[in-house]
């Protein structure tokens, strides 16, 4: 039992190292192509968050515009370099052969937070079963220029509530991207 915990604990400690790195990185490579959705990937891996797939997506109430600006699918990962990091100007180039990013990168409907209901909780717990989402969770956070941020994701089975928790706090993130 007490392997398990060192396990976790470690786990835990090199996710908080990599995660209070991510601003830096953001900052060092703000020129790079596809910046979000090589963030995104970072906190999808195994290494992170554990996602199964993840859809983010941004909301602009004034020009009534709701598009797709990354896709994260774990099958997809074998399409980048496994270290996301060391080569990111090729990231862009790898992930254009992923499907769902690539049909995430392509959604633009009208915008959802001028309705009220479908901006609500079930709203978007149904917007993610339309990218193919099983029992999404999402989380939403306001950006620059009256804009929203909106992440859909399919954790696995056993992601605790802490992880979802710091997932929707460091998911901000990529509006600096």
């Amino acid at each position: 039992m007490k392997k398990i915990y060192h396990d976790e604990n470690n786990h835990d400690q090199t996710l908080l190292h990599s995660l209070v790195g991510l601003p830096q990185r953001i900052l060092q490579l703000h020129e790079v192509d596809e910046l979000s959705p090589l963030v995104l990937h970072e906190l999808g891996h195994d290494s992170h968050f554990g996602l199964n797939r993840a859809v983010y997506l941004i909301d602009n109430p004034d020009f009534d515009s709701l598009r797709g600006v990354a896709g994260f699918c774990k099958d997809e990962c074998k399409l980048h370099k496994p270290d996301v990091w060391a080569d990111p100007h090729s990231f862009a180039q790898d992930m254009s052969r992923g499907e769902f990013h690539q049909q995430i990168k392509s959604f633009n409907h009208s915008s959802i937070t001028r309705n009220q209901e479908q901006c609500s909780q079930e709203g978007l717990v149904n917007l993610g079963k339309t990218f193919g989402l099983h029992n999404p969770s999402c989380c939403t956070w306001n950006t620059r220029h009256g804009n929203h941020g909106i992440l859909l994701f399919e954790g696995h089975e056993n992601m605790m509530e802490k992880q979802k928790s710091l997932l929707s706090q460091i998911i901000a993130l990529l509006s600096f991207c």
